[in-house]
């Protein structure tokens, strides 16, 4: 009995060594020696940066990378258009001999070569292809920018929320008799909610190296009256999306009627540049009189209306397109209208409030009791006026979203 060959051998290796169990016990490894790398979170320095600095630092975060790669994804794509023109190179090698050995067996041969094929696509459907791409890379681009003014957004309602709530916690607390178990139990549920508002900059920021905060003086002010303006017109930015939205349906209506032209493709084949088979060889370009080319002229006869009915499938998508976008433009002037006076209010409602406060401690207490009931009325005024903030906040970070902030 003949003793297996070396390439058997070679494959009866490869195969034992690829033990499941094995690589995931390795990469179980990896991990836990990457969690036991981890800084303890008390121990991480507290670092203050500019908003700038922290905009800056949004950029690397994971759903910004995420967009950066749909971008690059798309880019790769695009090309391909172009990359369908490049010639093919085959490189072949075949080997066949007799596995059991008899006086009929075939003589052990192998055989090498190298060729060229060359193909032209679709011609009918080359500029289709190259607009569909284009398109999907502009609205790559765009998912992009709006990705980041959402994080933007995020950042804002973030640093303001966890100023008002620390506020509403102090408010809260001021006034009120607590025993010292209370008050400690206060006191950690602060902590803990510091830490989690810690832990969600880090993770907005794609930056665990320390807890970061942002400093309050490079944070721009804005107001209802920033966005009076702007809040006219839709933004340049939604008006695109909405644009995106009606071309993709056209591209899918127009993508259905290319399908009643006729699809024409070219290729081109070279004879074998190179050759080797049984100890005979053949120089680059000797068989140059093979140059072959194929011609495939294909039409198809809509027999059974299928392209018929993806064509009234399309045309009723695209007008449903055209009706979604004209509620979007409806909901969108009513809805920005709303938040900006429901704002202009807040801010009325604001400056009125304080100035009844001022007027209440111009006002004095004769007595005690007046004293205690005016200190009473302030502090329930003050909680009151951090509510309202706090709702006002989702208001900012709405025309935020939709606008961005404004440069100084």
């Amino acid at each position: 009995m003949k003793k297996p060959s070396a390439l058997i051998l070679i494959l009866s290796l490869l195969l034992s060594s690829c033990s499941v169990e094995q690589r995931i016990n390795d990469a179980r490894q990896d991990i836990l020696e990457q969690y036991n790398g981890i800084t303890d979170w008390e121990a991480l320095p507290r670092r203050v940066i500019s908003w700038q600095q922290a905009l800056a630092m949004i950029d690397k975060n994971l759903e910004m990378r995420k967009a950066d790669k749909a971008i690059a994804d798309v880019q790769l794509d695009c090309d391909k258009v172009y990359r369908d023109f490049i010639p093919m190179v085959n490189l072949g090698y075949y080997f066949y001999a007799a596995i059991l050995k008899s006086e009929s067996s075939y003589t052990p041969e192998n055989r090498f070569n190298l060729n060229i094929v060359y193909g032209l696509p679709s011609l009918t459907r080359l500029p289709v292809d190259h607009y569909t791409r284009s398109l999907a890379l502009f609205k790559a681009e765009k998912d992009r920018e709006l990705k980041r003014r959402e994080l933007v957004a995020q950042l804002w309602q973030l640093h303001h929320e966890a100023d008002i709530v620390q506020c509403k916690q102090v408010a809260e607390e001021a006034g009120t008799d607590y025993r010292h178990a209370d008050l400690q139990l206060k006191q950690r549920e602060r902590a803990i909610a510091r830490r989690e508002h810690d832990q969600k900059l880090c993770k907005l920021l794609n930056n665990y190296d320390a807890r970061w905060q942002i400093l309050p003086e490079s944070i721009p002010a804005v107001s209802w009256k920033t966005f009076r303006n702007r809040a006219q017109l839709p933004d340049e930015l939604t008006q695109t999306m909405l644009a995106l939205k009606l071309e993709t349906a056209r591209l899918q209506k127009l993508g259905v009627g290319m399908r009643y032209l006729p699809q024409v493709s070219i290729n081109f084949y070279s004879p074998s540049l190179f050759t080797s088979s049984g100890g005979t060889t053949d120089g680059f370009f000797s068989g140059r009189h093979d140059v072959r080319m194929n011609l495939n002229l294909y039409l198809q006869f809509d027999t059974r209306m299928n392209i018929w009915s993806d064509w009234a499938k399309a045309k009723t998508n695209y007008e449903l397109a055209e009706q979604e976008i004209t509620e979007a433009l409806r909901e969108y002037g009513s809805k920005m209208q709303l938040v900006l006076e429901s704002w202009e209010a807040y801010d009325e409602w604001l400056t009125s409030t304080r100035e009844y406060i001022r007027f209440r401690k111009a006002q004095g207490a004769c007595n005690p009791d007046d004293m205690k009931a005016l200190y009473e009325e302030g502090l329930s005024l003050e909680r009151e006026m951090l509510e309202q903030k706090l709702k006002n906040l989702e208001r900012e970070c709405a025309l935020i979203q939709e606008y961005g902030i404004p440069a100084s």
